[in-house]
């Protein structure tokens, strides 16, 4: 494949990627969305749950876990930054 092919290529790709250029969280949502939905589903996976929640309250539910998980996994990178950094100083 020759160069002119291989950008032609590569510009198809992306732009049937993108749809004609349109920003990808654009087209599926920023991160807390999709940690949400995915979230969502698995609370609607249980039927114990699906049974005693209205779905804006599995919505709120789902939204509150995405946030908590954020910040436990901020913490977790945090903490393991000052461990980096105190085994550097050593």
């Amino acid at each position: 494949m020759d160069s002119k092919n291989f950008d032609e290529h590569i510009y198809y790709v992306l732009d049937n990627f993108t749809k004609g250029g349109t920003p990808l969280p654009a087209l599926i949502g920023n991160k807390l969305e999709w940690q949400t939905t995915t979230i969502l589903a698995g609370l609607l996976a249980n039927n114990n749950i699906a049974a005693t929640m209205e779905a804006d309250e599995m919505v709120d539910a789902a939204i509150a876990y995405a946030n908590l998980i954020g910040d436990k996994l901020g913490q977790y990178n945090a903490t393991k930054k000052l461990s980096l950094e105190r085994l550097i100083d050593q």
